[in-house]
């Protein structure tokens, strides 16, 4: 499988991470439809090579899955690990 990442920017946005050029960024799959998103990055990054590098996605990579590039995908060890019964609380007034 193949993947890449893409910046989201929202034009015109204000606020400190984007004055300072850091992002949030979508991960896509290539598929036989072409590109197709299956996640984003909830932590800013300053570039895509800093994103592929540091962030887990908390999706399976198989082995042999590569970068658009043809680099290796290796996913940094997560703080939480996938299935451990771990939840996150939704601010539903927020939403």
């Amino acid at each position: 499988m193949k993947y890449t990442v893409k910046p989201l920017i929202s034009a015109g946005c204000d606020c400190e991470n984007c004055k300072a050029g850091r992002h949030l960024y979508s991960l896509n799959r290539w598929t036989d439809n072409g590109w197709e998103e299956v996640g984003f990055s909830l932590e800013s990054y300053l570039n895509a090579e800093e994103c592929q590098r540091k962030h887990y996605w908390g999706i399976r990579i198989a082995p042999g899955d590569t970068w658009a590039d043809g680099t290796p995908v290796v996913e940094p060890p997560s703080e939480t690990s996938p299935g451990n019964g771990e939840t996150v609380e939704l601010d539903q007034a927020a939403a």
